[in-house]
């Protein structure tokens, strides 16, 4: 089911002012395939795979469940309706105790 998230843009990205917008998409949590995509620091954190309506930049950190997610991987899929983003939770790693997909 496609939702409503917000996406802040941060000041060195290319194609859009710095600030928020609103995007649409569908967002769940990453499997083991979808984090072969990760930069090899950022494989330890809690990650979600984002198919967004709008294009967004590397950088980008999502709103979702009252968390933030930056953006560290990319793929253009436009010819097929959605844009594919990878982002890891903006603040600590993964751990047992994190909780992020407990009510998910």
């Amino acid at each position: 089911m496609s939702r409503k998230f917000t996406v802040t843009h941060s000041p060195d990205n290319d194609w859009q002012p710095e600030g928020v917008s609103n995007n649409r998409g569908v967002i769940y949590p990453a499997d083991m395939d979808a984090l072969q995509f990760a930069p090899e620091g950022t494989r330890l954190h809690d990650a979600i795979v984002v198919l967004a309506a709008r294009r967004m930049a590397y950088g980008d950190v999502v709103a979702w469940h009252n968390e933030s997610w930056r953006v560290v991987h990319l793929q253009d899929y436009s010819d097929y309706g959605y844009y594919y983003a990878l982002a890891v939770r903006a603040k600590g790693p993964a751990g047992p105790d994190s909780g992020v997909f407990a009510d998910a």
